[in-house]
């Protein structure tokens, strides 16, 4: 029979494992949208292109990588799933799309000349987004989107008490 402060305790363990292989996940998928993103930016696509598609590369593996670390609801819960994390990921994304749209206005009237600094700003904007948006995306994926889990979880703890 647990105590509470052994289920406090199994209960940060699970929160600290998560956060850390969602940084994880969240590193893998930022390297490779931030790649996309620079790449596809510096060679004239829109900000607003250039987020889509970074947003594409990074979606996939992102998805992929964090339903394998909360495990997922099986192949039944997967379209649920897909759906949930699809709408927080393009809200992340529309957010990102907005600020690299008006970060660039600010980079042409700043440094009208300068391709090379333009693209830095237009990128700090990009990148800023996504790292406010870490924080929140961990806890919306952990609640919203991989939830048979914690409910298979939840269900077992109390048929033990």
């Amino acid at each position: 029979m647990a105590t509470r402060a052994t289920e406090s305790t199994i209960a940060r363990y699970r929160y600290w494992r998560l956060l850390s292989r969602f940084a994880a996940a969240s590193v893998v998928a930022t390297g490779i949208s931030q790649l996309v993103f620079l790449l596809s930016y510096s060679l004239g696509a829109t900000p607003v292109l250039a987020t889509v598609l970074a947003w594409l590369a990074g979606a996939i593996p992102n998805f992929v990588l964090n339903r394998r670390t909360w495990g997922g609801g099986g192949r039944a819960a997967l379209r649920g799933e897909i759906l949930r994390y699809g709408a927080i990921s393009v809200g992340t994304a529309l957010l990102a799309a907005l600020a690299t749209h008006n970060a660039e206005a600010l980079a042409h009237a700043l440094f009208p000349a300068a391709r090379a600094a333009q693209v830095v700003v237009v990128w700090g904007a990009f990148l800023g987004t996504y790292a406010v948006m870490f924080v929140v995306k961990f806890f919306l994926v952990d609640r919203l989107v991989f939830t048979a889990r914690r409910s298979r979880h939840h269900v077992s703890s109390t048929t033990r008490a």
